[in-house]
C-alpha cells in the first residue's frame, strides 16, 4: 500500500480511542486526520475532512455509527466505513453490511485484525471479524440437513466454489485473482454468476454465504 490512508475515527470512550490511535499510527502508511466522541459532530467533520476511512462505534451519541452510514451514503461522500460494536449479532451484522459498510469489527479484535481489516476494505474488499466468522461457521453447523444448502452450492463449477472459498478468507477480489492467476474483471464476473445461481442480492450477502456455508465448500 503506497498511499497514505486518512483515517476518521468516532468512539465516545476516551480510553479506548486513544489507545486504537496509537495501534493504528504504528502503520506508516495510516494516518488519522480526525476524532469524535459524538455522532453528529463526527458526520459534520467526515463530510469536512473527506478521509478514506471512517472507524464508527456503533453506539454514539447523537448518532449511530449506522446512521452516520446512512447519511454519508445519502450524500454520496466516498469514504469507506468500518463499524466497531460489541455487538456480535447476526442481524446487526445483516443491517450494518445492507447499508454498505465495508467491514464489522468486534472492539474485542486484536490489533492485527483493525489493522488488517482497513487494508482489505482499502483495497476494495469487505471485512467481517474472525470471530463472527467463527461463530457463524458454528451456528450453521448446527442446522438441519433440511436447509438445502447442499444443491445449492452443487451447482457452482470447481473454480466458483475456489472464490467462494477464499472470500471466507476475506480474501479481496484482487487477492483472488493474483491466488488463482485470473485477471480481476474474471472474477469479479465469477463473484457475479455466483451470486445469481444463489439468488443472492449484494456482495455482502455472497461473504455472509460463503463464511456460514464454509464446511460445503471443501
Amino acid at each position: 500500500m503506497n498511499r497514505q490512508v486518512k483515517i476518521f475515527f468516532a468512539d465516545d470512550h476516551p480510553v479506548f480511542r486513544e489507545g486504537l490511535i496509537k495501534i493504528i499510527e504504528r502503520e506508516g502508511s495510516f494516518k488519522i486526520c480526525g476524532t469524535s466522541g459524538n455522532g453528529k459532530d463526527a458526520l459534520e467533520q467526515i463530510k469536512k475532512l473527506q478521509p478514506n476511512v471512517a472507524l464508527l462505534d456503533i453506539s454514539m451519541p447523537g448518532l449511530s455509527g449506522l446512521e452516520i452510514v446512512k447519511s454519508l451514503n445519502s450524500e454520496k461522500v466516498s469514504t469507506l466505513p468500518i463499524i466497531l460494536t460489541m455487538y456480535n449479532d447476526e442481524e446487526y451484522l445483516d443491517e450494518a453490511m445492507g447499508n454498505g459498510v465495508k467491514g464489522y469489527l468486534l472492539k474485542d479484535s486484536t490489533a492485527r485484525e483493525i489493522v488488517d481489516c482497513i487494508k482489505i476494505v482499502v483495497q476494495g474488499g469487505l471485512y467481517i471479524s474472525q470471530e463472527l466468522s467463527e461463530q457463524f461457521i458454528k451456528n450453521r453447523k448446527k442446522v438441519t440437513a433440511s436447509d438445502n444448502i447442499q444443491p445449492q452450492v452443487e451447482t457452482l463449477t470447481c473454480t466458483e466454489k475456489q472464490i467462494l472459498r477464499l472470500l471466507s478468507d476475506n480474501k479481496t477480489s484482487q487477492q483472488i485473482a493474483d491466488e488463482m492467476y485470473l485477471s480481476f474483471r474474471t472474477v469479479q464476473n465469477h463473484r457475479n454468476n455466483i451470486t445469481h445461481k444463489l439468488g443472492l442480492s449484494g456482495h455482502h450477502k455472497l461473504l455472509l454465504f460463503a463464511i456460514e456455508h464454509k464446511t460445503h465448500l471443501q
